[in-house]
């Protein structure tokens, strides 16, 4: 199963959530609430997904993303990224710093890995 955006058909990935809520019922199917953005559009829409089709769906984006279940949701936690924390990420990139000891790690994984 693949989720796509009602208005232009596009589709939809994990990072486009925004809201996903799950309705367990004690008779029948318990049901998935999911919202979304579409990454094209900005069309803001939602589902109401059976549990079997949410599971399918989940599985089906994680084994094409690199991450796992636990950095999927550690990401999710964070938040959007602010103004002030591209601010500083260019500061400290323009500094220099990060970049040459980025190099100094990287010397010392090629070291280790040799060895």
């Amino acid at each position: 199963m693949k989720l796509r955006c009602r208005r232009c058909n596009a589709p939809i990935t994990l990072d486009d959530f925004t809201y996903i809520a799950y309705h367990g019922h004690t008779m029948g199917a318990n049901r998935v609430e999911v919202h979304y953005e579409c990454p094209q559009c900005r069309y803001q829409g939602g589902r109401m997904l059976p549990q079997t089709a949410w599971d399918e769906l989940l599985l089906s984006y994680l084994e094409r993303d690199e991450r796992t279940v636990g950095e999927w949701l550690l990401t999710q936690q964070l938040g959007p990224i602010t103004d002030e924390e591209i601010r500083a990420m260019r500061r400290a990139l323009y500094e220099g710093n990060v970049l040459e000891s980025l190099r100094e790690w990287e010397r010392a994984r090629r070291t280790e890995r040799a060895e």
